[in-house]
């Protein structure tokens, strides 16, 4: 015989049961999106053309002589050997013409690395242009705004004679792998272009 009193337990316990069951749901719900939020936040943007692994090499590139004046899209996955401060380093030289770089990138999952990555703040920095090959002729690196791959700047290589340097650092961490991309072109064809591209 039902009374009053243990339909309202009745109640109770099946009031618990389906709120029990809506708040296991909205934790799981909540926790679903976390995860994924996290994991959205540590994924490598894709970079604009397929990755070469070049394992813990210095040297991610050599270009000599290049066939045409097309812009090259160039990635690499790079494995850091040790944790500190690392170098990416473009070493240019073009007799007669010019390089062009732009679209710079280095990702260690989805945190960018790099900043002034497509120089359009107008000006080289934070990047470094040296010159460890004495002085050499024509056009050392400078920002352009023409003939860029995108947006309205880019930097520009007119060192003959020899090769400077265009370089910017960054911290790494050993063991961590790191997706490198960036565009680059020479505006002229020769037996004297050069460049070549590193990681120390």
């Amino acid at each position: 015989m039902c009374t009053a009193k243990s339909t309202c337990i009745k109640c109770f316990i099946v009031g618990s049961l389906f709120g029990g069951i809506v708040l296991a749901i909205v934790i799981t719900l909540w926790l679903t999106a976390s995860v994924n939020t996290i994991n959205s936040a540590a994924t490598t943007p894709l970079p604009p053309c397929s990755p070469s692994s070049v394992g813990s090499a210095s040297r991610l590139v050599t270009i000599s002589s290049p066939k045409d004046t097309k812009y090259g899209c160039y990635a690499y996955a790079w494995t850091s050997p040790t944790t500190g401060s690392v170098n990416f380093t473009f070493e240019l030289r073009n007799d007669p013409g010019q390089w062009y770089l732009d679209d710079t990138s280095v990702y260690q999952g989805g945190t960018q690395m790099l900043t002034n990555t497509g120089f359009e703040t107008g000006s080289l920095s934070p990047w470094v242009r040296t010159g460890p090959n004495g002085n050499c002729g024509a056009f050392p690196v400078q920002i352009y705004n023409s003939s860029c791959h995108s947006g309205s700047y880019c930097a520009t290589d007119g060192s003959n004679g020899c090769a400077d340097q265009l370089s910017q650092q960054f911290t790494a961490t050993a063991g961590q792998v790191y997706i490198v991309s960036f565009w680059l072109k020479s505006d002229s064809l020769g037996s004297v272009i050069s460049a070549m591209v590193t990681l120390a």
